[in-house]
């Protein structure tokens, strides 16, 4: 009879002891099950205005985009990569910013009673802190396909001055080559004078073609 209530009593303790087991296990999952971080966020405190961020999910493995648009101001995009584990968050942003590459680096806890993340940020370029402080992160929408990036307009290229165009050599170079054209007083005249015939004129030797009509030597004895 004793043997038998020391079985009875062995398979009690088993019983139990794997009751628990199996109850710690449940508990243990439920710890260790992953917060769902797959939404678009609104990101406060980075920057003067909010930032919109988008996050995608597989496991504890973060990725998505950013961008920000501000009323005055440049706009920029960001890639977004980080991770989740149990509900410590990090996520790093990478911006490019006036041809300067910009890396955000956040690390905070998700709150899933009121499904925010807050914590701690640190800016570097460079190879240079430019910025830290605290920031924080509510959803928005679940919906992550409707996220667009932000619209980022290229500077426009400089359009050349004309060409100034020399035109006094032009007209220089006319004013010449119509001074050369023009007989000099070394060149033969296009007149003919008539003084240079007297002698002919007298002696009726030569050609006297060339006296005008009416000067003709009918006059002369």
């Amino acid at each position: 009879m004793n043997k038998k209530y020391l079985i009875i009593f062995l398979l009690l303790v088993f019983f139990i002891s794997a009751g628990q087991s199996l109850g710690e296990n449940a508990n243990n999952s439920s710890i260790i099950a992953v917060a769902d971080l797959k939404y678009i966020w609104s990101v406060a405190g980075i920057e003067s205005e909010k930032i919109t961020m988008v996050l995608n999910q597989d496991g504890k493995d973060l990725f998505g985009q950013a961008k920000y648009e501000p009323d005055n101001g440049k706009k920029w995009n960001a890639e977004v990569v980080g991770s989740i584990e149990g509900n410590d968050v990090e996520l790093t942003l990478s911006a490019q910013k006036d041809k300067e590459t910009v890396t955000t680096k956040m690390t905070g806890i998700f709150d899933n009673t009121n499904q925010t993340i807050g914590g701690s940020f640190s800016q570097v370029s460079s190879g240079k802190i430019v910025n830290k402080g605290n920031f924080s992160a509510m959803w928005i929408s679940p919906d992550t396909s409707s996220y667009a990036p932000a619209t980022i307009e290229e500077p426009k290229a400089e359009t050349p001055a004309p060409a100034v165009v020399n035109t006094t050599a032009g007209v220089e170079t006319t004013t010449a080559a119509t001074e050369n054209s023009l007989p000099t007083s070394s060149s033969k005249s296009y007149f003919h004078d008539v003084r240079q015939d007297a002698d002919k004129i007298l002696t009726g030797v030569g050609d006297i073609s060339q006296i005008p009509i009416g000067m003709g030597g009918s006059g002369l004895s």
